[in-house]
């Protein structure tokens, strides 16, 4: 459980870029991080369970897009102008997607604070990218 929790809430780290995922790799959640995003949202025991895989696969389509773009966080790989318009443009929709699906179970004052952190780690995320 705990490692499904974690590696579900790894996906927060990324999820704004927008979160979500060769970051993963590149930045994996401690336990005190868990804590932190655990205490930001309030989650209960239900929601953990119904949000877990609505991240894992928004973590993998984002590991995917950034894969299909040549993103890579260690060599500072990233694709040229066209190419990180369109890696936006996935990610946005990827992001779009993701978000909906929580706003199913998430509270209206959680979704706002998951925006929060969506914004926080959409901005790391962008200057991971441009190294």
């Amino acid at each position: 459980m705990i490692n499904s929790l974690t590696r579900t809430l790894a996906i927060f780290a990324v999820i704004g870029a927008m979160l979500v995922p060769a970051v993963a790799a590149a930045q994996l959640l401690t336990p005190e991080d868990i804590a932190k995003l655990e205490a930001r949202l309030s989650l209960t025991p239900e929601q953990r369970a119904a949000i877990s895989p609505i991240l894992e696969d928004s973590m993998s389509a984002r590991s995917t897009t950034f894969n299909k773009y040549g993103v890579d966080f260690e060599t500072c790989d990233r694709p040229g102008a066209l190419g990180l318009i369109r890696l936006n443009k996935d990610m946005n929709r990827i992001n779009a997607d993701t978000r909906s699906r929580l706003a199913e179970i998430l509270t209206p004052a959680q979704l706002r604070e998951y925006d929060k952190i969506v914004a926080e780690q959409t901005a790391i995320v962008k200057q991971q990218i441009m190294c």
